[in-house]
């Protein structure tokens, strides 16, 4: 190897120095940075506070909606999906042709039922359109942010309006809840809908 040196081992004990355990996470995380193995916004948004245990079915009120529900987990699930029997966008109403996405940025009031058939209206922005793959085939949902909360913890996530009439849980949660925060235990839950 031209350029590089082999440091023999009684050299390195010349050179090595004592690194707090601190600077060492620093140390090892610069590296990392600079080696491509991460970006800087994971460095960032590193947190280092415990991660909760979630069952397989969580009690999730939404504090802004005003209604609680009995969630499904579901790991499998990227984004959050709440249900949704009627909504409305703000403006002009979608007309033949038009695309969903032409709505972003538009307010949307909506009705959402829980499982107890409680239900509740709630407006805000549309903030995307996300084209979801099931076992009906793809379809276009609108998406919006809404604080969850559960034993204390209340995030901030994207949640796609839905249908869910005919599922028994009306709120799904997603992996963009559960990230960087809890755990599945699918051996716990909070309940179950029959």
């Amino acid at each position: 190897m031209s350029g590089s040196k082999l440091i023999e081992k009684s050299e390195m004990g010349k050179h090595s120095a004592r690194v707090k355990p601190g600077m060492a996470l620093i140390i090892g995380l610069v590296g990392m940075v600079i080696g491509g193995l991460i970006t800087f916004n994971q460095v960032a948004s590193h947190k280092p506070a415990q991660m909760q245990t979630v069952g397989e079915t969580a009690v999730i009120a939404l504090p802004d909606v005003g209604l609680s529900y009995l969630s499904r987990i579901d790991t499998g699930a990227r984004v959050t999906s709440l249900h949704v029997v009627d909504y409305e966008i703000s403006g002009e109403p979608l007309q033949e042709g038009e695309r969903k996405s032409e709505h972003i940025g538009r307010n949307i009031r909506f009705v959402t039922v829980n499982e107890y058939n409680q239900s509740a209206s709630y407006e805000t922005k549309v903030l995307d359109v996300s084209s979801v793959r099931n076992a009906q085939g793809t379809e276009d949902r609108y998406v919006v942010e809404l604080a969850l909360e559960w034993q204390g913890v209340t995030k901030k996530v994207k949640v796609n309006l839905r249908d869910r009439s005919a599922m028994s849980y009306k709120l799904l949660i997603g992996r963009n809840w559960l990230d960087g925060d809890f755990v599945v235990d699918v051996s716990q839950s909070e309940g179950v809908i029959q």
